[in-house]
């Protein structure tokens, strides 16, 4: 699966130096033009409707960019966008996942139609299946329109799907009909709506 290990470590040093130069020009500029660097981001947030949410406040992560959580993240995120091999219309990988009440099964056994997810949360990262589970039962406090499962500790769902920070797709019958672009910036949910309608119409 994915490229060969010579070739994915000399793209991960690639992408790690790319990373380090996004990180570094964006603190500085940041930092000489904070209000320009400002500007610029909401206009990106506007595109993806992040500034819509009143839960989800500029103020809240505008000052996070170019910190160094931001470029661990960023490089994880780059790094597992490599070893993507999903493509549309192709077989959707039926990884391992878990429900919440602990029995574990494949993301296949899942799915259904309806998913409706509105509203961002703050979790930290999990270090084990119980604070995953336990970071699921908030989503479940707020009623979502669809069934609700946890990746494996391993990450292979996250990992086959490139779904790192999130990425929307349309599975029927464990084919991929829509493998939309990464979010929060650069997917659309209006294109998940057309397909869907598509394929109820």
């Amino acid at each position: 699966m994915g490229l060969p290990q010579p070739g994915l470590w000399l793209k991960r040093l690639w992408v790690l130096l790319e990373v380090a130069v996004h990180v570094v020009v964006g603190k500085v500029l940041l930092i000489l033009f904070p209000d320009r660097v400002k500007r610029n981001i909401l206009a990106m947030g506007e595109k993806t409707g992040m500034t819509r949410n009143p839960h989800f406040s500029h103020d809240n992560w505008i000052p996070t960019f170019f910190s160094t959580q931001y470029f661990w993240f960023v490089l994880k995120v780059r790094w597992q966008r490599l070893e993507d091999t999903t493509e549309t219309g192709g077989l959707a990988p039926n990884c391992p996942v878990v429900r919440l009440s602990g029995q574990r099964c494949n993301i296949w056994e899942f799915m259904q139609d309806g998913w409706a997810f509105k509203n961002n949360m703050d979790i930290r990262n999990h270090q084990n299946l119980q604070d995953r589970l336990q970071a699921a039962h908030l989503l479940l406090a707020r009623s979502p329109q669809c069934p609700v499962v946890v990746d494996t500790m391993q990450n292979q769902s996250s990992q086959l799907y490139a779904a790192l920070p999130e990425r929307l797709y349309v599975i029927q019958e464990g084919r991929i009909l829509y493998k939309g672009k990464s979010g929060p910036w650069n997917y659309n949910p209006e294109e998940v709506r057309a397909v869907l309608e598509k394929l109820h119409s």
